[in-house]
């Protein structure tokens, strides 16, 4: 596609590409549309409208991706029992973001082991402030208590990547892009993006950049949020300027992208 966008246009391949992810974000935009990357499978599970002590047999359902391999896998230490558990926390992280919530018998059949090793798993991940988003405590858990939220706010609070990291048994590579993203966004929103045009620019979901706003909110009037407030700054500036701008003013009213899309549902 990026080959018949430049050759038909004219654009730079930079550009086509640019062109390329906006139209897969629309038009692949629902979990089931969208085509499977490398590690990536195909899922069935309950709806996060699905109200608390409804049977599951009555729950609506939805179809979401999940990355059963994912990047910064080969970087989690201690074993079987951590990379599982890693895998667990971001199979129901990655269904919460497309509007889906795991049971704990979801991820146990995902990665071949026993429900109660997964209930283990969830209880050992509490322990240094991790909340696993599963169907059944899902309505007690909020932006900052997810594996995203905690990372934030240790750095918020004065540590390292490389602390945090070791701290939520998180690969630094996760850490340092949980902490990207967060920056970005608030830097998108605060020069004017839609939560639509920075979902696009970031390449997250609509869902992510609200939980990413909700920390922001939690956290902007706090001792800490303004110690690093240089370095968000930095960090944001320097993607808004090598990217992120062009990609979400694609979405911008008048330009041509947007023009094209008439009749296309948009968040």
């Amino acid at each position: 596609m990026v080959n018949e966008v430049v050759s038909g246009t004219g654009m730079s391949p930079g550009e086509a590409q640019v062109v390329v992810e906006v139209i897969r974000e629309v038009y692949f935009a629902t979990p089931g549309g969208a085509p499977l990357r490398h590690g990536q499978m195909r899922y069935t599970c309950v709806k996060t409208e699905a109200g608390a002590g409804t049977a599951l047999k009555d729950c609506p359902m939805t179809s979401v991706t999940l990355s059963l391999m994912g990047e910064g896998d080969d970087q989690v230490h201690g074993g079987a029992e951590q990379l599982r558990r890693h895998r667990t926390g971001r199979l129901c992280e990655e269904a919460r973001d497309q509007g889906g919530l795991l049971t704990q018998e979801d991820p146990a059949q995902v990665l071949s082991c026993d429900a109660r090793t997964v209930r283990r798993d969830i209880k050992a991940l509490k322990l240094p402030g991790i909340h696993i988003p599963t169907c059944g405590q899902q309505k007690d858990i909020g932006p900052t208590l997810t594996h995203k939220g905690v990372a934030i706010r240790h750095w918020l609070e004065g540590r390292e990547p490389q602390e945090v990291a070791r701290a939520i048994n998180h690969s630094l590579r996760a850490v340092e892009r949980y902490l990207s993203h967060f920056a970005r966004v608030i830097y998108c929103i605060s020069h004017g993006f839609s939560v639509l045009q920075t979902a696009f620019a970031l390449g997250i979901s609509n869902a992510s950049v609200h939980a990413y706003l909700d920390i922001y909110q939690e956290f902007k009037g706090k001792e800490g949020f303004k110690l690093r407030l240089a370095e968000l700054e930095a960090i944001g500036e320097a993607h808004h300027e090598s990217g992120d701008a062009k990609k979400g003013a694609l979405l911008l009213p008048g330009k041509w992208i947007n023009s094209s899309l008439k009749g296309v549902k948009q968040p």
